[in-house]
Parts: structure tokens; C-alpha cells; sequence
């Protein structure tokens, strides 16, 4: 499946989101609205980690997460325990590559043997966290627009790294820490 070059990704925001929300969930819409995949954990978390994401140390915790379009796995993305670079594979488990976080602004995408391929914002733009309704419900929208052209795997690693941006930047699923650009769209 080919996804469009721009991708309106959402996640639940709310007061019982922010204190209790410790699984992993986002969805990705097209400019005009259409669903296009979903992101989600691939197992249920323990009584452990359930209680460190809901802390500060959900950035920390381990995350093994599957993209899916219409149910079929597209990617993998698996991120171990504290700060080691998230990984991105195909469903078989054939590694694409890895993204780490090098500074506060500057992500990282790496081949599977570790060397870097560019970074984030040379093959996309992305535009965080505004706080808007769909379906009656608050999201954060974040806008991913990937440039067209973008060869692979550095088109897939950018996808995987604006689908898991709070995970990537070692937030995680905890948002009542501040990040300071979660506002509500005008």
C-alpha cells in the first residue's frame, strides 16, 4: 500500500487520557478525513508497566507497536527500555532501520546497521499538537507531511517516526509533564 505524502495523525486527549492513558494509541487520516491506519500496542501490558506509564517514566518503558491498514500489519516499531533508538521493521521482521533521538529538534533516521541515513526533517515536516473534535471526541492532530519523493527507508522511518512521535521524543504515553505546544486549534 502506498500512503499519501500527508498524514493527519490523532490521538485521544483528555483529562482520563492524560491520567490514566498507558496504552499506546494513535490513527492517521488523510487531509480530507479518510481513515488510513492505526497504530496500536501488539500486547497487553503488565501490571509493572502499566504503572510506570502512567508516571514520568513512561518514556522510558519499553513499546512494541504494530501500523496497521484495514487490520494488515505495515510496520513494526519497537522501542526497549530508557533512551535506545525506536526500531522499524516490515511485518516479517525484516529490519528497515532505527530512529534516534540526537537533540531536542534533531531525529536521526539509521539504516539496520546503525549508520545514519539523514535526518527527520530532510524527507518531512510535521506540525504538532493541535487539540480538536473528531467525532465528538478531543484528539491531538499532528500533521506529517513527508516530501514527495522520499526514497525508501527513509520515506518509511520519517512515517514511523511522526505515527510514534511521543514515543521517539521519550514522552511516551505520560502528557501531563508540559510539552508546551499541546493547544487547541483556532
Amino acid at each position: 500500500m502506498t500512503l499519501p505524502d500527508t498524514l493527519v495523525i490523532e490521538q485521544p486527549w483528555g483529562a482520563a487520557r492524560h491520567l490514566f492513558g498507558t496504552r499506546y494509541e494513535t490513527h492517521a487520516y488523510t487531509e480530507h478525513g479518510a481513515p488510513v491506519v492505526a497504530v496500536a500496542e501488539r500486547k497487553r501490558l503488565g501490571p509493572l508497566r502499566k504503572l510506570l506509564r502512567a508516571t514520568g517514566f513512561s518514556g522510558r518503558t519499553t513499546f512494541d507497536l504494530v501500523v496497521s491498514h484495514l487490520g494488515q500489519p505495515l510496520l513494526l516499531i519497537r522501542k526497549g527500555p530508557g533512551k535506545p533508538p525506536t526500531q522499524v521493521s516490515r511485518p516479517d521482521g525484516v529490519p528497515i532501520g532505527s530512529v534516534r533521538k540526537e537533540s531536542r529538534s534533531h531525529y536521526a533516521l539509521l539504516d539496520p546497521s546503525g549508520r545514519r541515513i539523514c535526518y527527520f526533517g530532510d524527507v518531512a515536516g510535521f506540525t504538532q499538537g493541535a487539540i480538536a473534535r473528531r467525532d465528538g471526541r478531543r484528539v491531538r492532530q499532528d500533521v506529517l507531511r513527508l516530501h514527495p519523493g522520499a526514497a525508501e527507508p527513509a520515506r518509511s522511518l520519517a512515517l514511523a517516526t511522526g505515527l510514534v512521535f511521543d514515543i521517539v521524543r521519550g514522552v511516551g504515553t505520560n502528557h501531563t509533564g508540559g510539552g508546551g505546544f499541546d493547544f487547541p486549534a483556532a
